[in-house]
């Protein structure tokens, strides 16, 4: 089909025009993309679930052996399975399976960072100065920071768990204010109410910022 003569002129005339757009639109800094906030909440609710269900099976199989048993080493059973699930997933991969279910993965601050970017990313927020000189995981995050964030994610909510356990069994909340494990009592209390408002400052952080 062959076009009018004054629409091919208009054509030829206006590339000249069309190249000084496209030069433009190539010098332009690409937004980087941001994931959303409610793919973030996904991906830690599908871990929860990932979770419950590896866990339920262990502690009713353990409920049949001995009665009680089963809630005397769930924390145990928690933190055995976090901790592989930890290596198998954000160790190894750089993200856990509901991130991963959700298209995303950790990363640092760092602009520098190596390794594959086809999932978007979140920050740890942690930011290093020298990521050379880290030693990298497989994930390739650095091991330093994997270590910090799973101590924090994984083994201080099992320790939290254990000695909360063992001051209620022990009635620690019962004794006189003089005692000591009464003090205990308290602190814990404490601690656990600073970690409360942290969590519910970065979650507000979180919706503000999606980080």
């Amino acid at each position: 089909m062959a076009f009018p003569a004054f629409w091919q002129q208009a054509w030829d005339d206006a590339q000249p025009r069309l190249e000084a757009i496209r030069s433009s639109m190539d010098s332009l800094i690409a937004m980087p993309s941001r994931p959303l906030r409610v793919g973030q909440v996904d991906a830690e609710n599908l871990d929860q679930e990932l979770l419950q269900l590896l866990k339920d099976p262990l502690i009713k199989s353990l409920s049949l052996i001995k009665s009680g048993l089963e809630s005397s080493v769930e924390p145990e059973i928690s933190l055995i399975l976090q901790l592989l699930l930890y290596k198998y997933s954000v160790w190894t991969l750089g993200m856990t399976y509901g991130a991963k279910l959700q298209g995303l993965r950790y990363t640092t601050s760092r602009r520098s960072l190596k390794g594959t970017r086809s999932a978007r990313e979140y920050s740890l927020q942690i930011y290093y100065e020298s990521y050379d000189l880290l030693e990298i995981a497989a994930s390739g995050l650095p091991v330093r920071l994997l270590l910090i964030h799973g101590a924090f994610t994984v083994i201080l909510p099992y320790i939290n768990k254990r000695v909360r356990g063992y001051a209620l069994s022990n009635s620690w909340p019962d004794t006189p204010s003089y005692d000591r494990r009464r003090r205990a009592w308290e602190a814990l209390l404490k601690v656990e109410s600073v970690h409360s408002t942290a969590g519910l400052l970065n979650f507000l952080l979180f919706l503000w910022n999606g980080r």
